[in-house]
């Protein structure tokens, strides 16, 4: 399937290394990626650097999951729209960029969604530009395998319910529960989504 966008115009991209070391930069000089430089979102950063920090310390990938990730023979590129002040980024990149290590042949790239507004436009989520957003494309051919974002599917369902019953609690209060979800998980939902995810990647 043929990508929705132009990957070629590309505006900056980070190694998982060096997009660490930009939040942490960012966190520790008060300040954040995208357009809007809101107190919350500069907030939000310095959390999401302590976040990424004690999250790759701990991460360890599933026996299933290493198992599908040697099935992977074609060369991929894992690009992954995000922004430092976003809480769900922090969560799930950690797990991601080491599903990507764990393979020769995946090349994770991340990229700031405010400075790529075409490529995010091209990968909404329910008409939002929902972060993060990964899509996979095959290196070599420039096709598009698939796409995950912007939770993992458990996630996404307890988030779902939780906005059915609790409608006027305040974006506060529903972001504590959200990470409070994603502690007690501890990345496993995200790594059962992959795995579903790469044996139909593979398959074709």
């Amino acid at each position: 399937m043929e990508a929705a966008v132009n990957f070629s115009k590309i505006k900056n991209e980070y190694s998982y290394s060096d997009y660490k070391k930009l939040v942490i930069a960012q966190a520790e000089n008060r300040h954040t990626s995208g357009i809007e430089q809101l107190p919350e979102r500069i907030e939000a950063t310095k959390i999401n650097a302590q976040r990424m920090k004690r999250i790759d310390k701990h991460v360890e990938l599933f026996n299933e999951l290493k198992g599908v990730l040697k099935n992977i023979k074609k060369n991929w590129t894992w690009f992954v729209l995000v922004e430092s002040w976003c809480g769900d980024g922090a969560q799930n990149l950690p797990v991601i960029a080491k599903i990507a290590e764990s393979s020769l042949n995946i090349e994770l790239k991340i990229l700031l969604r405010d400075e790529n507004p075409e490529i995010m436009d091209g990968y909404l989520t329910n008409g939002s530009r929902s972060i993060p957003k990964l899509i996979c494309i095959d290196s070599d051919t420039q096709e598009e395998i698939g796409t995950w974002g912007s939770r993992p599917v458990k996630i996404q369902q307890m988030v779902k319910e939780f906005k059915a019953q609790f409608a006027d609690t305040p974006h506060d209060e529903f972001v504590k529960n959200l990470h409070l979800w994603y502690a007690k998980d501890k990345g496993e939902s995200l790594q059962r989504d992959f795995e579903k995810l790469l044996t139909e990647w593979v398959i074709g």
